[in-house]
């Protein structure tokens, strides 16, 4: 009786870590690097502005702002959403030459092992 709970208990473990097993490794791999959290500030930023300059249109159409407010608050919302664009452009060149960095870092390791494995190969006596 004993043992017979024991082994059940033991399965119900195996089978639950089987099942969750695929879940958390899932979890572990998800993490973003740290650079698009800036990115995606960005971005987040860029619709703000965005949805501000669609809600001032609506409004000027409507009436319920001037002429003359109008234009000197899209002004100033045109102004800031370029300066976004700007660092947009600029946060993903950055990313980008990280990237370029990293995969060139990556083809040096690779040539070393290359070389590494082809000096022992040419070295080996048959």
């Amino acid at each position: 009786m004993l043992l017979d709970a024991i082994l059940l208990l033991l399965l119900a473990i195996v089978v639950v870590a089987f099942v969750l097993h695929p879940l958390w490794i899932a979890s572990r791999g998800a993490k973003a690097p740290a650079w698009s959290a800036k990115l995606l500030d960005l971005f987040a930023e860029r619709d703000a502005i965005l949805a501000m300059l669609r809600d001032l249109q609506l409004d000027y159409e409507t009436g319920k702002v001037s002429e003359s407010d109008y234009r000197a608050m899209r002004q100033s919302l045109l102004a800031h959403a370029a300066r976004l664009l700007r660092a947009i452009e600029r946060a993903e060149s950055s990313e980008e030459e990280d990237i370029d960095r990293e995969i060139e870092q990556l083809r040096e390791l690779a040539r070393q092992l290359d070389t590494g494995s082809t000096r022992r190969t040419v070295g080996a006596s048959p």
